[in-house]
């Protein structure tokens, strides 16, 4: 048997979400199984490979509504044969070597994490060229078009609302399955605030805010951090600033009043969240669901219009987090989140628990060797 895991280094979620799902199927033992990781930027020319993250990142980084409008404009009921005909045929012609490696390897499962490779797939079975069964993992709490294909066989998504989501665009309920996006086991591990707090070397009573935004330290962490260290009430900061080594330096050597440890690329990220009372960050969906497994509520800042923006709303509504555009509001609001013995932050934190779904990569590899294999 073998199970292809197909994910798009357009961004760090996607190959994070494979990564956990391989560990997930490998560590099952599966006799005779053969579980495949790739990148399908992998399986196109070098120029498209660099071109289609490069572009992505320039439009979110500087020009993020206009992202936002050609997200919305795909999205567009009307719109969506003439943009789907048209993706068909570009994606079809980028992805021919991709295509070649799936038809030689004719893997039973193939199981996609970014629309690229799920919409070559999904045609590939409309055509009766690929047998096996597509199963597509939608990576955020919200659902674009991009990601519903007809030769689609099954979906795993993150939440309810997901689910409805998929519904309400004309994806039949039974091939639907609530598991969460898959993150890394060590999220699921639980450790006491206070060791965790010990162990990175900050105080083990104060209230703690990490503050990060993404893997590439963009966004106005310089702002947030100067305003946390203007409030009154007491409380220190773990700060992430990524590969961004300039903002590192930076912030390691401000005259801040407040307690701060600054730190760059991380990969204990299981262990900040785990020492933290809230977070501060942007809202790709999986930092919003490796936030929920370790119970953080969270603050989201200036979203990015289009996937983004999304999860933020569904945050909001299941009232563990809220989103602020304005960062200067950001002091007003932790007030009121610490006001009345923290009331509204410990309700927050006890939300999380109605959608944090931290055995997703367990729940996926079950359900897919478990149910959908043995109906083959």
């Amino acid at each position: 048997m073998k199970i292809l895991i197909i994910h798009a280094s357009a961004g760090a979620g996607h190959r994070k979400a494979a990564e956990a799902l391989s560990h997930s199927f490998t560590s099952r033992n599966i006799p005779n199984a053969e579980i495949l990781k790739i990148d399908a930027l992998d399986y196109t020319n070098p120029f498209f490979k660099k071109a289609y993250p490069a572009v992505y990142m320039f439009l979110v980084r500087y020009v993020p509504l206009v992202w936002g409008i050609f997200f919305d404009l795909l999205n567009f009921p009307p719109l969506i044969p003439v943009f789907g005909f048209m993706r068909r045929l570009f994606n079809g012609l980028q992805g021919r070597p991709l295509i070649k490696y799936i038809l030689k390897e004719q893997p039973e499962v193939v199981i996609c994490v970014h629309f690229f490779s799920a919409q070559l797939l999904a045609r590939l079975k409309e055509k009766g060229l690929y047998k096996g069964l597509v199963v597509c993992g939608v990576t955020d709490f919200g659902v674009h078009q991009f990601w519903i294909n007809k030769g689609t066989d099954y979906y795993f998504v993150a939440s309810d609302l997901t689910k409805e989501e998929l519904i309400n665009k004309g994806v039949p309920s039974e091939k639907i399955r609530v598991t969460g996006i898959p993150i890394e086991e060590k999220f699921r591990k639980c450790h006491s605030q206070e060791s965790m707090r010990e162990k990175l070397g900050i105080d083990t009573q104060e209230l703690t805010i990490l503050v990060t935004s993404g893997g590439f330290g963009v966004g106005p962490i310089e702002k947030i951090v100067d305003c946390l260290d203007g409030m009154d009430e007491s409380l220190q900061m773990l700060i992430i600033c990524g590969k961004n080594a300039g903002l590192q330096e930076l912030l390691a050597g401000k005259n801040l009043k407040k307690k701060v440890k600054v730190f760059g690329y991380v990969t204990n990220m299981d262990e900040c969240m785990n020492a933290s009372d809230l977070i501060i960050s942007k809202s790709g969906g999986l930092t919003v669901s490796e936030s929920l497994a370790k119970g953080l509520p969270m603050i989201i800042i200036r979203p990015i219009p289009g996937q983004e923006t999304r999860n933020a709303e569904i945050i909001e509504k299941y009232n563990i987090g809220t989103r602020l555009i304005n960062i200067d509001d950001i002091i007003g609001q932790i007030s009121s989140f610490l006001s009345d013995d923290q009331k509204k932050l410990k309700q927050m934190k006890e939300n999380t628990t109605k959608i944090a779904k931290p055995d997703a990569a367990e729940n996926v590899s079950k359900w897919v060797i478990e149910d959908l294999l043995k109906k083959q």
